[in-house]
């Protein structure tokens, strides 16, 4: 039976659903030690996987904005006016942007301060800001305001997409869902 709903790219479905995953273990990884006091473990054991999961969604964000400008997205459902529209849009680039700043100002922090940049525990990266307090500051500052930020456009993205799928009941998620 031939698919009716217009979807993404395989490969962009794909990205997406481990994008999503990764995101949301490092989100709560970083909740956690964000509660926990300094030095202590789990915590450092925890922020290791922290920092790696998001070196890992960085490089799958640029691979995701590869993909996306060399495929075509599906129309926007029907029913998506103009304003559903344009806020799609607007969460849809706000994620974006998200994944490709927040691990930028998480290594700017780590590699200013000192702390490990091992991913995960097979190879460090190198320290481009090797002992700078401003840099280790504006990039803590900037990583946790983004942080809460991301808590608010994740949410909003994720409450849009159970709304279209359980009181429109429209097509949205279909779009992105992974086919059998």
């Amino acid at each position: 039976m031939p698919e009716t709903i217009a979807s993404y790219d395989p490969l962009l479905r794909w990205i997406h659903w481990a994008t999503a995953l990764l995101f949301i273990a490092a989100m709560l990884i970083g909740l956690y030690c964000g509660l926990q006091p300094a030095g202590t473990s789990p915590r450092r054991e925890l922020l290791e996987v922290h920092k790696s999961l998001g070196v890992t969604l960085f490089m799958l964000a640029i691979i995701r904005v590869i993909v996306r400008a060399r495929t075509t997205a599906p129309a926007a459902p029907a029913t998506f006016g103009p304003m559903v529209r344009a806020l799609s849009q607007l969460n849809h680039w706000a994620l974006y942007a998200l994944l490709l700043i927040m691990p930028v100002t998480g290594y700017m922090f780590s590699s200013a301060g000192g702390y490990s940049l091992r991913y995960f525990g097979t190879f460090s990266w190198p320290r481009l800001f090797a002992g700078d307090r401003t840099i280790a500051h504006a990039g803590e500052i900037t990583h946790d305001t983004l942080a809460y930020l991301a808590y608010l456009v994740v949410g909003l993205h994720i409450a849009a997409t159970l709304w279209h799928a359980f009181v429109k009941k429209d097509e949205a998620l279909a779009r992105m869902w992974p086919r059998r």
